[in-house]
């Protein structure tokens, strides 16, 4: 299972409660990968997603596309059905200890312009009971994230601001804005990131780096579409909620 910041793109939604109240692990039902990169042409169109059901029983799921797009910064997922995307078989049943593979193919335009994302969800169906039995259905339902790019195509991220945002704790954190220019979509969370932090004097009171294995579990891998501005939080604890922060984003070799 992901941490819990990272489930939000890719998510189990389940409240504690149900959790508590049914005693199922969260570990009954697994998909992978929950992130999915594709091509929009070549041998990259299309891959395989794994459902492996640990439960006990039967468990019936569907599994829909819909576009995502960027609203004031963030992702938000549309009503609009992904007629261009693939998700074969749609429903299936698995049976205990059993998986099951689908396949996710883009079958859209080869040349397309720009990056096109998606969230494609897997529904647990909810099960008849007999008459004479009362249960709670507790239904795990997945995200996963799918985005296509043009082979060649390549992204252009740039750091345009960096604000300091004060939670309930008091404690101030750093919030990026990054635009891409570029044709295709970019993970901000493949990058080394260098954040300098100066007090209302102008005197640094912090330097720091992370590798992209480590800023990942900070913020998640921090996608922007080709085109887009992202607004990207980091759960990084700053040593004053005041001053000026900056960010330098350094592109690794081989991730």
């Amino acid at each position: 299972m992901m941490p819990a910041a990272a489930r939000r793109l890719v998510g189990v939604f389940l409240t504690a409660a149900a959790l508590l109240a049914s005693g199922i692990p969260a570990t009954a039902l697994n998909v992978q990968p929950v992130i999915i990169d594709l091509l929009s042409s070549g041998r990259r169109t299309s891959t395989v997603l794994t459902l492996q059901n640990t439960f006990s029983t039967t468990v019936p799921v569907e599994l829909t596309a819909h576009r995502l797009e960027v609203v004031d910064g963030e992702l938000r997922e549309t009503d609009v059905e992904a007629e261009d995307l693939l998700v074969f078989p749609a429903q299936a049943t698995v049976e205990p200890g059993q998986s099951q593979a689908f396949r996710i193919q883009w079958v859209g335009d080869p040349e397309i312009q720009a990056s096109q994302h998606f969230f494609v969800t897997v529904a647990q169906l909810p099960v008849v009971l007999p008459e004479n039995q009362n249960a709670i259905q507790v239904l795990y339902n997945f995200k996963v994230l799918v985005s296509v790019g043009a082979p060649g195509a390549v992204s252009a991220l740039a750091v345009q601001s960096v604000a300091i945002e004060t939670g309930e704790d008091g404690v101030g954190r750093p919030v990026l804005t990054v635009s891409n220019s570029g044709n295709t979509y970019g993970y901000v969370g493949k990058n080394r990131l260098t954040l300098v932090q100066r007090a209302p004097n102008g005197d640094e009171i912090l330097r720091e780096s992370w590798e992209p294995e480590q800023l990942q579990q900070l913020m998640g891998l921090g996608l922007v579409p080709s085109g887009a501005t992202r607004r990207l939080p980091i759960n990084i604890r700053l040593p004053q909620p005041n001053g000026a922060v900056t960010v330098e984003l350094t592109p690794v070799q081989d991730r």
